[in-house]
């Protein structure tokens, strides 16, 4: 693309705004909000709360951490696709946005660390929240919009002039023949990637109306709620799950789409390689959206999924119809590891060979452990319930939460080229805490599930190395001089 072709979006924008020249680096953001996310997840468990989050203030508190591994994936899908290079240059890019969102969601999280804390600061903490909620959603919709753009932008085609709102929403859509074909060009890791976000942005506003319900109650609602024959608590149950169910898995297909392109996983010389990694990142693909299709159904629509393979007495075992087309990503990212191990070159590297490690772990600790547990419900619900409970715990905050920042961190190592000694610290302080969050969550949740053991012991250990090395990643980061790789074309 020309530079000529790129000055469109700055034109259009200078009677409104300065342009901005990027004073500060994707890096620099980056070891930052990876730094801010370590010490909010230390402090939880130093200062905080049981290893859990079942209350209001538990719940709200996460959002930072979550907030965080959103910003670290929105950075990471920047910089593999190389947006920077067509974004407008305003002087609020969607990076600043989204490092601002961190800051605001970690004093917030800072506020809601204890209710004595909230109590003593009334409406604050959640005042800081809303503007990290709003920053991080307008990020999400930023980040789709240059995603749709990217491949007209690239092929020089894309009509920038606009005279009003209505023409600038009407030129996102691609209609002419030359911007359709642009998009030929595109390879499977930037589908898995549009459709990603897109997903995430989804789940936001499903978060959003979960807010609004506890704030201002049903209001602009109640004609809806009415409809769906719900009342407001009903309403906020049927968002909830959509909302997190929905953003963790729209973030981990993100990053298996950012690691494809990273990796060079498209451009192996090997063909079937190349032909696993395509079906796996299309997999996927399907998987994100039938995703997001039943999660808005269920969150909007009062949509129940079936139970697929029901036994037991009134059908209490079996499988949740929304889990089997969850797994359905998973299954995709798996067939691109089965991909990445078949090159010689994954096994010579501890970081990338690790990054599989969290994706095969987390398929295990939420697919396979989970559905395990949904076929033996009767037993979990009865002699089992404790264990269930244990689950019902360890599994958002290990296979969630934790796997996905630690799989963001080796990533964005890896990205950034860190080497030396550097690198095999990272490597190896990470492997021993994704060894010990993993057998930890399933030692605790099917061997011994009080909270004295040594089972507990092992989680909690792993879930502190794994936020430790998120430290030492930034320090990493931050200290050493790190080449850029050469990444290939998107």
């Amino acid at each position: 693309m020309t530079e000529a072709s790129l000055k469109g979006p700055v034109a259009e924008l200078a009677e409104i705004t300065h342009t901005h020249k990027r004073m500060v680096s994707l890096k620099a953001l980056t070891w930052a909000t990876l730094a801010i996310v370590a010490v909010m997840g230390w402090l939880y468990f130093i200062l905080g709360f049981p290893p859990g989050f079942d209350t209001y203030y538990e719940i709200m508190y996460f959002h930072a951490i979550g907030i965080g591994i959103a910003a670290l994936a929105s950075y990471l899908i920047i910089d593999v696709f190389r947006l920077e290079r067509i974004e407008p240059a305003i002087d609020f890019p969607i990076s600043y946005r989204a490092f601002w969102a961190v800051v605001l969601a970690a004093l917030g999280g800072l506020v809601y660390l204890s209710p004595s804390i909230s109590n003593a600061l009334p409406d604050i903490g959640l005042l800081l929240f809303i503007l990290a909620f709003v920053l991080i959603g307008d990020v999400g919709g930023a980040l789709f919009i240059e995603l749709v753009l990217l491949p007209r932008k690239l092929a020089g085609v894309y009509v920038e002039e606009s005279v009003n709102l209505f023409d600038y929403v009407g030129r996102l859509v691609p209609v002419s023949g030359a911007d359709r074909r642009s998009y030929r060009a595109m390879n499977a890791g930037y589908w898995l990637a549009l459709v990603s976000v897109g997903a995430a942005f989804l789940a936001g506003i499903a978060g959003f109306v979960n807010l609004w319900l506890r704030i201002a109650g049903p209001s602009i609602f109640s004609g809806w709620m009415n409809w769906l024959g719900l009342d407001s608590a009903g309403f906020q149950g049927a968002t909830l799950d959509p909302h997190s169910h929905l953003m963790a898995l729209a973030i981990m297909a993100g990053i298996v789409a950012a690691a494809a392109v990273s990796f060079g996983a498209l451009s192996q010389s090997s063909r079937l390689r190349r032909t696993l990694v395509r079906a796996g990142l299309w997999i996927a693909i399907v998987g994100v959206i039938g995703t997001a299709a039943i999660m808005m159904a269920i969150a909007f629509l009062n949509f129940a999924p079936p139970t697929l393979f029901a036994n037991g007495q009134d059908g209490v075992n079996g499988m949740a119809g929304d889990d089997a087309m969850m797994s359905v990503i998973g299954i995709g990212a798996m067939v691109v590891v089965v991909a990445l191990l078949l090159d010689r070159q994954t096994w010579r590297d501890g970081i990338r060979l690790l990054v599989l490690g969290t994706w095969v772990a987390a398929m295990v600790l939420n697919v396979v452990e989970g559905f395990w547990i949904e076929f033996h419900e009767d037993q979990f619900q009865n002699a089992a319930s404790a264990n269930d409970a244990v689950f019902s715990v360890a599994q958002p905050m290990t296979g969630i939460f934790l796997l996905t920042g630690l799989s963001l961190l080796l990533l964005l190592v890896d990205h950034y080229g860190i080497a030396g000694r550097a690198r095999q610290i990272v490597a190896a302080v990470a492997g021993l805490g994704l060894l010990g969050a993993f057998l930890g969550t399933t030692l605790w949740t099917f061997a011994d599930p009080s909270n004295n053991g040594a089972s507990f012991a092992i989680y909690v250990g792993g879930t502190a190395l794994v936020y430790a090395v998120m430290v030492l990643g930034a320090l990493a980061m931050r200290l050493v001089r790190v080449g850029r790789l050469a990444l290939p074309a998107t």
